[in-house]
């Protein structure tokens, strides 16, 4: 009797076992009823136990000849069903490109080619395209060496230009951004990722002022056909983890719809001719009331279930993109829903604005508050108990962690 998985049309196999992976299986389920292949270096919270994920752990799954040789397997097992093949963290998304023409010829890769990818997720070459396009961006200093005298005072942000290199380096008191109060901690950021093996270009960057509930994400998809947006998905971020290994990441969203962003995300992807998902950070200026653009993701964000959530599945562009080269037309999400990985009083115990407190109440009261890891597809008791204690866990982070404002 055949599996599951050999009666499907398609197989999604994704790389990567965090939460992103999650949520891009938990769409492709909730839109298609298929399983996923999850390859992983090991066996993670969010993909343990879940009915619609079979997970392959594979401690060398970063290195392209075990990788390659994983896709071989499961292209033996699966000969005739198409392979969507895709990646949940920049590394892995780095890993697919630079080795894109190693990799089963009928797998699909929705993915764009090295130049364009360096290109436009390199962060100083990101700022001369927004300098070029006329989108906003903080102001920002691009260096090789610390620099005594700043166009802009403090706190600074400092980071990496090149994420994928910066993610492959590890060392004591590593951050995955640093925010520095003064020359002091500058100068000491600087000198611990020179000495520590990151040897490209870094950004300082003015803070921009404001709590968590300024930042925002929008995730667009843009057709490999015809290079056209055909979705864009805005969301208010209310929350971020402010754990040092995981700061930025979004705890917590909004969604809503915005003229400037559906604009400037617009530009951003004609310019620097990208295809598929994107994925943009930006932060809300109070002085001059703009969005100013941080960087491009090579990918879905950490964060994604918030489009599906707001009834724009993630997977069904892949989909109907790829596998059935369907016509899709252009939409922006507009439904607003709240995604939220943390308990709701601290969520509300950290919101400022009586106005925003209001609004989650309402959504609340609605059932429109969507946890990315909370599917009522999961029939696991081990994976509700691990979903809990993964939530309430938040309340021990931001004691530790508190939002610095």
């Amino acid at each position: 009797m055949p599996s599951a998985i050999e009666l499907q049309t398609f197989i999604p196999v994704i790389l990567g076992g965090n939460l992103g992976a999650y949520s891009t299986a938990r769409s492709f389920y909730e839109a298609y009823s298929v399983t996923s292949l999850v390859l992983c270096t090991l066996l993670t919270g969010p993909i343990d136990h879940s009915a619609f994920i079979e997970p392959i752990v594979e401690p060398k799954m970063m290195q392209p000849e075990a990788l390659l040789t994983l896709l071989k397997n499961i292209d033996k097992r699966y000969p005739t069903i198409k392979k969507i093949l895709l990646a949940s963290t920049d590394n892995s998304v780095e890993l697919l490109i630079t080795h894109k023409s190693h990799f089963p010829k009928n797998w699909i890769i929705p993915y764009v080619d090295k130049e364009v990818f360096y290109r436009a997720t390199n962060k100083a070459s990101f700022y001369t395209i927004c300098e070029s396009e006329s989108v906003p961006y903080p102001k920002t200093l691009v260096i090789n060496e610390y620099e005594p005298h700043l166009p802009f005072g403090f706190p600074i942000i400092i980071k990496p230009t090149n994420s994928m290199k910066y993610h492959a380096i590890d060392y004591p008191g590593k951050e995955k951004v640093y925010i520095c109060e003064d020359h002091a901690t500058y100068k000491k950021s600087i000198h611990d990722m020179r000495h520590n093996g990151y040897d490209d270009e870094i950004i300082l960057q003015e803070y921009l002022p404001g709590d968590d509930s300024l930042v925002g994400v929008a995730t667009v998809y843009s057709s490999h056909k015809t290079g056209e947006v055909k979705v864009i998905s805005f969301g208010q971020t209310l929350l971020e983890d402010h754990t040092p290994s995981a700061i930025g990441n979004h705890l917590a969203i909004l969604t809503k719809k915005d003229d400037q962003i559906v604009r400037d995300v617009t530009k951003l992807i004609h310019a620097t001719g990208w295809t598929g998902f994107s994925n943009f950070d930006v932060k809300y200026d109070s002085r001059d009331q703009t969005y100013k653009f941080f960087e491009l993701n090579a990918r879905l964000g950490r964060s994604n279930y918030y489009v599906t959530a707001a009834e724009k599945n993630t997977a069904s562009y892949y989909v109907k993109d790829f596998i059935e080269n369907s016509s899709i037309d252009f939409s922006i999400a507009d439904k607003q829903i709240l995604y939220s990985a943390v308990p709701k009083k601290l969520l509300l115990d950290n919101i400022h604005s009586d106005e925003i407190k209001k609004t989650i109440q309402e959504l609340y009261k609605t059932n429109k508050v969507y946890h990315p890891l909370n599917s009522h597809d999961e029939p696991s008791i081990k994976r509700k108990l691990y979903v809990t204690i993964a939530t309430l866990n938040y309340f021990k982070k931001f004691k530790r962690y508190p939002q610095p404002y």
